[in-house]
């Protein structure tokens, strides 16, 4: 009896164990935010399939010389480590190549610290592709970058439910950071009024960018036509032609879809003029 009340207590022990272990890589997910760097700002969202995180442009950065441009995957391979900080491989460009992106990535080691006035902010030390790995110590301190480390402070974080129509379903975070979010399809989306017949041949929709998180893809159909959509800085414009449509009502459908992963659609019914033709009430439908 006492043997095997042993083995239980040692079975109860090493449950507990793993239980501290899973509460301790949950709290790893400090890292995920969206992080100011050189004038432009990088978002990591939740963990891949296979544990790793990636950095995001969402807003155009610089870190040496080149531009490293909205949407492309500046950070892969971040991996927790077990003193609480990150590794990772960062995206470099030839030296003297007009911006050519170097296939072999670079070791990075991120660190999410705590400022004097009790901020967050990341530090990210870098190393040339072929050289070191850079570390962070709990304290802030690095070693071996060889090129040398830049502090970012956290721009917003990152809901931990998908949001969707701007319903803003993302679980509370008790900061004053703010938190990204796709703000209401009205909001973003600039369309003409369709309270009225509409008999203009043609008219143009302006998509703007949600804050801290741009659109990857847009999708804008109309009578299941995708029209072009093409992008002016932080704001797509795609032109709606009525040439060939037959009168009647035609209805403008919007998908998107950030770096981030958030969502955003909708969609607005008109009604062409059309004489001796009754008057039909124009609808909006959000969904």
């Amino acid at each position: 009896m006492r043997s095997r009340r042993t083995r239980l207590l040692l079975i109860a022990s090493v449950i507990a164990v793993l239980m501290t272990v899973g509460v301790s890589s949950a709290s790893a997910a400090d890292i995920e935010g969206v992080w100011a760097f050189n004038g432009g700002q990088i978002g990591i969202g939740v963990p891949l399939s296979n544990g790793t995180y990636v950095g995001t442009v969402v807003q155009e950065t610089t870190f040496a010389e080149c531009p490293h441009p909205v949407g492309q995957q500046i950070w892969t391979g971040i991996r927790p480590q077990a003193d609480g900080s990150y590794w990772g491989l960062h995206q470099w460009y030839y030296e003297k190549s007009g911006c050519l992106e170097n296939p072999t990535r670079g070791p990075a080691a991120f660190r999410v610290l705590k400022a004097s006035s009790g901020a967050t902010y990341l530090k990210v030390c870098l190393s040339e592709p072929g050289t070191t790995q850079p570390t962070i110590a709990a304290d802030g301190t690095s070693a071996d970058a060889t090129y040398g480390c830049v502090n970012s402070a956290l721009s917003a974080t990152i809901p931990t439910t998908e949001t969707k129509n701007g319903s803003g379903t993302g679980t509370t975070t008790p900061s004053t950071t703010p938190r990204i979010g796709i703000a209401s399809f009205k909001e973003l989306v600039s369309l003409p009024n369709n309270k009225k017949c509409f008999s203009s041949r043609s008219f143009q929709i302006h998509i703007q960018d949600p804050k801290y998180d741009a659109f990857k893809t847009i999708s804008i159909t109309i009578k299941g036509h995708k029209l072009k959509a093409v992008r002016h800085g932080n704001v797509i414009v795609a032109t709606v032609s009525l040439k060939g449509l037959p009168k009647g009502s035609f209805t403008v459908l919007i998908k998107a879809t950030t770096y981030l992963g958030q969502h955003l659609s909708g969609s607005r019914t008109y009604h062409t003029c059309a004489s001796k033709a009754s008057r039909h009430k124009a609808t909006t439908k959000l969904g």
